[in-house]
């Protein structure tokens, strides 16, 4: 055979494999989104209050720090009004596995439904999540600011969940620590925010305010600096542990 005649085979195969592989994902349920016929259990899920993180993790289905991939919402008139959250799970507590894909659902107007914010960073924000499971598999709902509070990277590679908390849950000031974050979502640029929303912020959210210059204009970063070291919240939830069972215990 002709070696031009048997790279075009070779092409022609290729385009055909290709082509096969992406219809059969798209009939799968693996990526629902990409599956017109796939229908989202979109779940009311009510916001509660806890006295402790201990409560909160017992209500949960899941529990894990996660962080963002991706998200598809459809909006109505610039507000989000139902749609999809896609979370990888990086340190799992409850409930789930390691790097599994996590679907969080989310339909309405309201404050406290579970929609996350779109990615600022190429490096996708990561959050200490609660959620309730549906009637799908992978498919989770939630609700702010339970769903998602904000993990940080600290200068020493430890997660750490940002201080003050979104949540009204108790807990003892002599676990918060000042801390230099090693993490882009630890900033955030101000720049576009007026003078009195920018003090307002740094106070209630205990931040560090930074002024640069470039050919423009003066910008505005606003840092944050205290957190709480993620192994006092692994503790204060009280996951029991579950026992590996090894081939050899069977």
């Amino acid at each position: 055979m002709k070696k031009p005649l048997m790279i075009y085979l070779l092409t022609v195969s290729s385009l055909i494999n290709a082509q096969t592989a992406l219809q059969d994902m798209k009939q799968s349920d693996f990526l629902p989104e990409a599956n017109p016929d796939h229908k989202f259990d979109y779940q009311e899920t009510e916001p509660q209050s806890f006295g402790s993180f201990e409560k909160a993790a017992q209500w949960a289905d899941v529990v894990a720090i996660v962080q963002l991939e991706n998200i598809d919402y459809q909006k109505t008139r610039e507000l989000n009004a139902k749609g999809q959250a896609f979370l990888k799970v990086l340190v799992p507590y409850k409930g789930v596995k390691k790097n599994q894909l996590l679907i969080v659902n989310a339909k309405g107007f309201e404050d406290h439904v579970c929609y996350f914010p779109e990615k600022t960073t190429t490096e996708g924000q990561r959050y200490l999540t609660f959620l309730k499971t549906t009637q799908n598999i992978d498919e989770y709902t939630g609700f702010k600011p339970l769903c998602q509070m904000p993990i940080l990277v600290t200068d020493t590679g430890q997660y750490a969940l940002k201080y003050p908390l979104d949540v009204n849950i108790p807990i003892d000031d002599t676990i918060v620590e000042v801390m230099i974050f090693a993490d882009p979502n630890a900033t955030i640029d101000a720049s576009d925010w007026t003078h009195l929303k920018r003090e307002k912020v740094v106070k209630d959210q205990a931040m560090k305010l930074l002024e640069a210059e470039d050919t423009f204009q003066k910008r505005y970063y606003l840092t944050y600096q205290k957190g709480i070291m993620i192994y006092h919240i692994r503790e204060l939830m009280n996951i029991p542990i579950k026992p590996r069972i090894s081939s050899k215990q069977i």
